[in-house]
């Protein structure tokens, strides 16, 4: 497979001012020394049409770039957890799933870039890059190196990934409309809960597991907590952690009387929010006595991209601005 980019010229994200993650003045820059990559090949093809993704938010990504993969994982589980642009994948081959691509599928589809992340897909990269370029992404920022001190959110760091396939695929402008979009309606949302006397309000944002009364929340660095960041409202809790989630319980709400609870069901929304409390404890939480513990549906993803990032701003304070009002 023809490879036509050294490494030296190879695209990425845009880097400039002092915070490469977080200027808005962004321009396309080498892939050695982008924090948001953890490997790739040592020549890049120049603005690939044939990708594979490996990941849903790389799925998401490229569709909001306009373009359609030539091979995807899991896509029966994609329209659940993120569901963006989900038409676009139809009759896309599958190539195996998230944790175990297929390389014989991969290579069957010719592709000139091959896209993972590097926690799962760093053992294998070798092996990609035989058949294809290959670009693996951290797939949020080290809390452990500092990358996660509370001023950088994976909403930051996911943006980041989004500017580097832009400039990788020559889609600069395609990226630069849809974070408009994404900015616009954090901006909206804002205004809206601002107008609604509900900035500042607490809320945690709770994922289903399928674990008796034991829930991911997502923490501080998360990429909730920077949506909630732009919409004025404050994610509970708020200290970050590694991968931007901590295991709760009920118990742990039972002294947050100022925390609302949205709950991200695993299952169908049809499902009364109280067949998914099963703890006993739940009936002492104020939040619930209050009737502030509202389901959300499930293909609300607190991992994916910018598209993903804006309809959890949405969903936010649409659930926010429904929730009964607690006294000062």
């Amino acid at each position: 497979m023809k490879r036509v980019v050294t490494l030296a010229a190879c695209l990425c994200i845009a880097l400039a001012g002092r915070d490469a993650l977080a200027d808005e003045n962004k321009t396309c820059a080498p892939l050695a020394g982008n924090p948001t990559v953890s490997q790739f090949s040592k020549t890049m093809p120049a603005h690939p049409k044939r990708i594979v993704v490996l990941e849903f938010m790389f799925a998401e990504d490229v569709a909001a770039l306009d373009m359609t993969p030539v091979g995807v994982v899991d896509p029966e589980y994609y329209d659940g957890w993120i569901g963006y642009d989900s038409a676009r994948f139809k009759g896309v081959p599958t190539v195996g799933t998230r944790q175990e691509p297929s390389l014989e599928a991969i290579a069957s589809t010719k592709p000139d870039l091959i896209i993972g992340v590097g926690y799962r897909h760093a053992p294998i990269f070798a092996a990609l890059d035989r058949i294809a370029p290959t670009v693996l992404f951290q797939f949020s920022p080290d809390v452990q190196k500092g990358d996660g001190d509370g001023a950088r959110t994976q909403l930051d760091w996911t943006r980041s990934i989004f500017h580097t396939l832009a400039c990788m695929t020559g889609r600069e402008q395609q990226a630069r409309d849809a974070e408009a979009k994404l900015d616009a309606g954090l901006a909206r949302d804002a205004a809206r809960l601002k107008e609604a006397g509900l900035s500042g309000t607490r809320f945690a944002l709770l994922q289903e597991l399928g674990l008796p009364d034991r829930y991911w929340a997502y923490t501080g660095n998360s990429t909730a907590a920077g949506v909630a960041r732009a919409l004025g409202v404050r994610l509970w809790p708020e200290k970050p952690t590694r991968e931007g989630t901590v295991y709760l319980t009920s118990a742990d709400f039972l002294k947050r009387p100022d925390v609302a609870v949205l709950f991200v069901t695993a299952s169908g929304a049809d499902v009364p929010v109280d067949a998914k409390l099963d703890s006993p404890v739940w009936r002492f939480v104020p939040a619930k006595k209050d009737g502030r513990v509202v389901l959300v549906e499930p293909n609300i993803w607190g991992f994916g991209g910018p598209m993903s990032a804006l309809r959890l701003g949405d969903v936010i304070t649409e659930k926010l601005l429904a929730m009964p009002r607690v006294g000062p």
